[in-house]
């Protein structure tokens, strides 16, 4: 229980605030106060504000009075000079903040000195003291009657906590005054202006637009500054106030308050009050509404429908309009709240059901394996639209396997044409050998030069072809058997073609452990989208069976990569006999014409044209002499080179072929959906299942959290739904 002499009067009497929160906006504030509770709807909702707005004098204070309880200064020399924001909002405890929010740049001429812009800060409130709080603000605030500033931008909020009220804002502002005014600048009516067109325009803002009775209504600018922020008056509240005084035009205000005037009228309509005067505030006989109510049943203002008179009336027509503003939220919000709940539901589904026992955990692993594999095979195959919240839209490359294997055998088959030998050989001239590595492919798409670069692969070594000549021949004549002069071809074609491979295994190790990053890369995405948020079972998973197939596969890569690359590293691999004849004649057809060259090039200077394929006939012997001539050259070097080039090449495409399909697909991609199988899991041991599928604490946690919160997001969505349709036009 609270202690009343210890706990401050914050709020003089609940009751009356009480009256502008209807029941269905309680139930409303209730379902939003517990979805912002959860961060859902916090950007959606504008909770209303209250804001009086009227020429000076015409009682607007009194109004606001009337409507919270709260008696605001009245009197002249505390006439409202800035804003001021009664801001109610719910908490357990109760709790006062009574504050200046500056505005951003200081008032020009402030008086005050230093402290016009110190902190102001108080954390009681009683409404005796209001008087005393709005003198204080003036000063920070730099207002001086005498002064050059009379107004202020800056507003001071009154901020009050308790748990027995809603979310509410009231805001008390200047009044309008006249261009005419003798007491205020044009810096004061347009500092004035600019301060209620700001909180006008706002469409969480429900306009009181008080108008006095003995004023002619002509003269109520307020009544166009309505117009022009809610040209339907769909959030203005039309309030008549001092009918007690005399005044010439009573008959237009009749009017008014009875729906007869076309030109301001609205959906909320208008009401009129009686607020007490001076004398019968400083008497205290009778409370306001007595008066007022006594004041309505005789007299010309008794004609008016008691629905539009007395400050209890107002209160209900406003509490409407609160709700009303309330529900115009109600769209956003709604939509939130799906999105959120749809989030939160499949959250939940990827924690699966609770798993205490075998059967559970048994049931809960068979649906992890068979959507792994189901996941896994469509990956193998491509099919990538029969997953889209997995596998992911163009942009998504990480789950896409065969689009990523393809990418990188493409990648490693340029390499091997590129960069596979030890030497690169230029014949005389300058020239490239025919059948040597193919010259690097600018034009390769950007994401195979990207996964080229990640090889980094040193370049072949130029070498020219008479130097390599000259070093086979050497090489020869030092390692003479008892071979026929001639005969030793086929030994220097090995021992090059030795050479010349030296780069294939690091090159196709490299590829292979690429290839290996990337399979394992897409089994730890798929168990993570397949488990969902249980971090304990996803890494008892991959502890017990990707790790282990992964490091199973790195060996068996390795060894069929030894078993691969042996037969050309050891010996030498069988090759087409009749594919290596037609190589070798090409080959020899481009030396004859290499050699024939210089004299085209003389016989075309001459005049004499012949075609691409014809020779000299007293040059064609001369075309095969090195290969035919023992004596020429002895250890025949040069069909030494074309032998190898020839079987280089055919040998190339072979191993790239065996090392694509036998090894990356053969060794490693074809059993990726058997890491974990169902029939694995209808084996497992009552232990085994524990050891994997126990739920852990910190799921069980999550559970419940989210289970909590798909039922405050239901209910929410049901209670905003049930109100969005009764606000529905006919």
């Amino acid at each position: 229980m609270e202690n009343p002499a210890s706990t401050p009067k914050v709020v003089p009497d609940v009751s009356f605030l009480a009256e502008l929160i209807s029941s269905d906006s309680r139930a409303l504030l209730d379902t939003i106060d517990g979805l912002k509770k959860i961060q859902v709807g916090d950007d959606k909702v504008n909770l209303p504000k209250v804001i009086v707005v009227g020429n000076r004098s015409s009682g607007k204070s009194s109004v606001l009075e009337a409507i919270t309880g709260i008696q605001f200064p009245i009197d002249r020399a505390l006439c409202t000079r800035f804003a001021t924001e009664l801001i109610l909002r719910r908490a357990d405890e109760i709790a006062v903040n009574v504050s200046i929010q500056y505005a951003e740049r200081p008032p020009s001429g402030a008086q005050g000195g230093g402290g016009a812009r110190e902190p102001f800060h108080k954390a009681t409130f009683d409404e005796d003291a209001l008087p005393n709080i709005i003198r204080e603000a003036k000063e920070r605030m730099g207002i001086c009657d005498n002064g050059t500033q009379k107004f202020s931008r800056d507003v001071l909020l009154i901020e009050v906590a308790r748990p027995d009220v809603y979310p509410l804002t009231l805001v008390d502002l200047p009044g309008i005054s006249h261009s005419t005014a003798a007491d205020q600048s044009l810096e004061d009516q347009s500092i004035v202006n600019q301060l209620i067109e700001s909180y006008m325009k706002k469409p969480n803002c429900i306009i009181l637009a008080v108008v006095a009775a003995n004023d002619h209504l002509v003269d109520q600018k307020v009544l166009q500054e309505a117009r022009k922020h809610d040209p339907k008056w769909e959030r203005t509240i039309g309030v008549i106030t001092k009918p007690d005084l005399p005044c010439s035009h009573e008959r237009e205000y009749l009017d008014l308050a009875n729906g007869r005037n076309n030109m301001h009228s609205g959906t909320l309509g208008w009401h009129v009050l009686r607020n007490m005067s001076g004398q019968e505030r400083s008497s205290g006989d009778e409370d306001r509404d007595t008066i007022e109510e006594r004041f309505f049943k005789s007299g010309t203002w008794s004609s008016i429908n008691p629905a539009n008179r007395g400050v209890k009336s107002l209160r209900r027509t406003l509490s409407k309009a609160i709700l009303g503003q309330i529900k115009t939220c109600l769209p956003k919000l709604i939509q939130d709240i799906k999105n959120k709940l749809k989030i939160r539901q499949e959250d939940l589904a990827r924690l699966g059901k609770a798993r205490s026992g075998t059967e559970e955990q048994r049931s809960y692993l068979l649906g992890i394996a068979d959507e792994y594999q189901r996941l896994a095979r469509d990956a193998i195959e491509g099919r990538y639209r029969a997953n889209p919240g997995f596998f992911g839209g163009i942009g998504q490359t990480a789950t896409k396997l065969r689009a990523e294997l393809r990418n990188r055998n493409r990648a490693f088959h340029v390499i091997m044409e590129t960069n596979g030998g030890r030497f690169r050989i230029l014949r005389e001239g300058g020239d490239y050998a025919s059948t040597e590595l193919a010259e690097p492919n600018d034009e390769l798409p950007g994401h195979l030069r990207q996964l080229i670069k990640e090889y980094s692969i040193r370049d072949p070594e130029p070498k020219d072809e008479s130097t390599l000549k000259a070093d086979l021949q050497s090489q020869a004549c030092f390692s003479r058997g008892g071979e026929l002069p001639g005969e030793a071809v086929e030994e220097l074609a090995l021992q090059l073609f030795r050479e010349q491979i030296e780069p294939w295994h690091d090159i196709t190790w490299m590829h292979l452990r690429e290839t290996l990053k990337v399979v394992q890369a897409f089994v730890h995405r798929a168990f993570i989208h397949v488990i969902g948020a249980d971090e304990q079972v996803e890494e008892a998973i991959l502890t017990r069976y990707v790790d282990p197939f992964f490091d199973k596969k790195e060996e068996d890569l390795r060894c069929k990569l030894e078993e691969l690359l042996l037969p050309y590293s050891s010996g030498y691999g069988p090759l087409l006999e009749a594919e290596f004849i037609l190589g070798m004649r090409s080959m020899a057809e481009r030396r004859r014409l290499q050699h024939d060259r210089p004299k085209r090039l003389q016989q075309q200077s001459c005049g004499v044209e012949f075609s691409q394929g014809e020779c000299l006939s007293e040059d064609r012997p001369l075309a095969f002499r090195d290969l035919e001539d023992p004596e020429r050259n002895e250890c025949c070097t040069e069909k030494a080179i074309d032998w190898m080039t020839v079987y280089y090449e055919m040998s190339l495409r072979t191993f790239t072929d065996n090392i694509i399909n036998l090894a990356v697909e053969g060794c490693l991609v074809r059993d990726i959906p058997t890491i974990l199988t169902p029939r694995d899991v209808c084996g497992m041991a009552p232990e085994t299942l524990e050891a994997l599928a126990s739920e852990s604490q910190e799921s069980r946690s999550q559970r419940q959290w989210l289970e909590r919160e798909v039922r405050i997001l239901q209910e929410g969505l049901r209670e905003c739904q049930r109100h969005e349709r009764r606000s529905l036009p006919s």
